[in-house]
């Protein structure tokens, strides 16, 4: 590959939102390579040189150009072949193919499979420079559709996740991590967590974004009909089958699928999702062809898949395949920071759904930090939701909450006398008494903003203290 430096005077030809386009030229006869390089060269572009379509897919040229200029015919691969590849991208560059006049039949099948436009030789010099800056519109039009696509979303209730605590931080920046790639992704998590929001959060700051997105509870329906929303059916395969449908894969080309509750499925529909994983192809049920499918799988569950597999419910080869990258979503007793705005948050979208004016009477928030919530986020948001509707009062109160009638006594103001489950949260093993004892002292010994500091309950600290107390026979002094 020979790469031709960006000039320092852009001219104004081929930009994109400010940047200069990234332009690949692959063409095998030399005389040709040079002369269409010298007909590119004063529109000041970021040119890389590549003399066979195997030269620019071994350099990983699919996911690296805005547009490619490319012969059909050329020994190796073709131009057919490098059309593909870049096809396959998750945000796919503009292609150009320049063909002989033999080849017209193939260049228009290249439109058909999605190549921007065609060229015939010999190529006008005038032609190529329009199309190319046409290519360069067209990629700078899909660009600002895609953020405009983003802010929709975001003013339709798919902003980030609500979570400042370390924890929920922590997470959210593997998902960033992970939202970038097309890597399948398997989210574990507590029932209510939010393995659905995350999911969405992930397709939404992906480069899927502006695609299809479907979503299946593989819990909720009975194994033969998963596999029927999932792989389709052709005419005939069941009784009451008229006529051939397509599944989801096949709907959601391009784009992409979240499995919620994966660990539900069938082994039947299993082995027919590792085919899809392995090598993209879908087989309708009652037929007997494959249809290529280019579709990101994300899964969820709240099943302990490893124990699954060990006892031979969950395919050991699906698990390895799902578990490329998993996530664990924190449980919301972990992260008693997160539980305040979530509260807010939901407070104020029942209240607008309803129609009605509450607010949360000053013991409330308290209650709703010392309550361990086995229900997650989802406990939170429903028992608002029921609260708002219920209540007939403006303040709303510990006892307006289905989830405070768990508690063991409604009257008590704080932490202590809360559910006896409440004070038994898991230690964090990364916290050594040494970070505890400092950062007490930079909160001036205020257990409770320490514990919203090292993102655990005030639960949880307590009896972290007696621990390092017990062990060092010294005790902390108590806050003033």
């Amino acid at each position: 590959m020979a790469r031709r430096p960006a000039p320092a005077s852009l001219g104004g030809s081929f930009l994109s939102e400010g940047c200069l386009l990234r332009v690949a030229l692959i063409e095998d006869d030399p005389d040709i390579r040079r002369l269409l390089e010298r007909v590119l060269e004063p529109a000041a572009l970021d040119l890389a040189l590549f003399g066979s379509g195997v030269e620019f897919l071994e350099a990983g040229g699919p996911s690296l150009f805005d547009i490619v200029v490319t012969d059909l015919e050329m020994p190796g691969s073709s131009g057919m072949e490098v059309l593909r590849a870049c096809r396959a991208e998750p945000e796919p560059a503009e292609v150009l193919v320049v063909t002989g006049h033999g080849t017209i039949r193939k260049a228009v099948e290249a439109i058909h499979l999605g190549a921007f436009d065609y060229l015939a030789k010999p190529v006008d010099p005038e032609e190529l420079r329009h199309r190319v800056r046409q290519a360069a519109e067209a990629r700078r039009m899909k660009r600002e559709i895609r953020a405009l696509g983003g802010e929709v979303r975001r003013r339709h209730g798919l902003a980030p996740p609500i979570g400042d605590s370390p924890a929920m931080q922590g997470f959210l920046a593997q998902a960033r991590r992970v939202a970038a790639s097309s890597t399948t992704v398997l989210i574990f998590g507590e029932t209510g967590t939010g393995k659905d929001v995350i999911a969405r959060h992930i397709q939404a700051t992906g480069p899927r974004a502006d695609r299809t997105y479907l979503t299946i509870n593989c819990a909720a329906l009975p194994d033969n009909l998963v596999e029927r929303e999932l792989f389709g059916h052709g005419r005939g395969a069941f009784s009451g089958a008229l006529t051939a449908r397509r599944g989801l894969f096949e709907e959601a080309d391009g784009g992409t699928i979240f499995l919620d509750e994966v660990g539900s499925l069938a082994p039947s529909a299993q082995a027919n999702l590792l085919q899809v994983l392995e090598d993209g192809r879908v087989r309708r049920m009652g037929e007997n062809t494959d249809t290529r499918v280019d579709v990101r799988m994300l899964a969820g569950t709240n099943r302990d898949l490893p124990a699954s597999v060990e006892a031979g419910e969950f395919r050991e080869d699906l698990f390895l395949r799902f578990s490329v990258v998993t996530l664990t979503i924190p449980p919301l007793r972990e992260r008693v920071e997160d539980i305040e705005p979530l509260a807010r948050h939901f407070l104020a979208e029942s209240c607008r759904r309803q129609g009605k004016l509450r607010v949360f009477a000053p013991d409330t928030m308290q209650f709703f930090q010392s309550y361990r919530f086995p229900g997650n986020v989802r406990e939170l948001r429903y028992g608002i939701e029921e609260a708002v509707i219920l209540s007939g009062e403006e303040a709303l109160r510990p006892g307006d909450f289905l989830f405070s009638r768990r508690a063991s006594d409604r009257t008590v103001r704080g932490a202590a006398a809360w559910p006896e489950a409440a004070r038994h949260l898991p230690p964090r093993a990364q916290i050594t008494a040494e970070l505890l004892q400092r950062v007490l002292r930079e909160k001036g010994g205020n257990r409770v903003r320490a514990a919203r500091a090292l993102g655990i309950s005030r639960a949880t600290l307590y009896r972290m203290l007696d621990r390092v107390e017990a062990e060092s026979g010294d005790r902390e002094p108590e806050p003033s």
